[in-house]
């Protein structure tokens, strides 16, 4: 049985990942595009990042430069692959 410490710290570890993942998103959104995206408007699931709260205007500049924008996200951070932006 392994003991509570063990198990926060392993739930620390992977929250602490996850926060990695969205600001190297983040800082690619500001990189490429100059929109200034909130870590908290980025979901993840299943290789697709998911938007919220952000205007039309910069979700068409962000679909014009979509794959520029996954190619540096991917390049920036090898945790997670980035397949598509929504």
């Amino acid at each position: 049985m392994l003991k509570i410490s063990e198990f926060f710290s392993r739930i620390k570890s992977t929250h602490s990942k996850e926060v990695f993942v969205r600001m190297a998103i983040g800082e690619s959104f500001r990189k490429i595009t100059g929109i200034e995206v909130p870590v908290e408007s980025i979901a993840i699931k299943a290789g697709t990042v998911s938007l919220k709260g952000i205007n039309q205007a910069d979700k068409s500049t962000i679909f014009i430069k979509k794959q520029a924008l996954l190619k540096d996200i991917n390049a920036s951070q090898t945790i997670r692959k980035i397949d598509d932006i929504r």
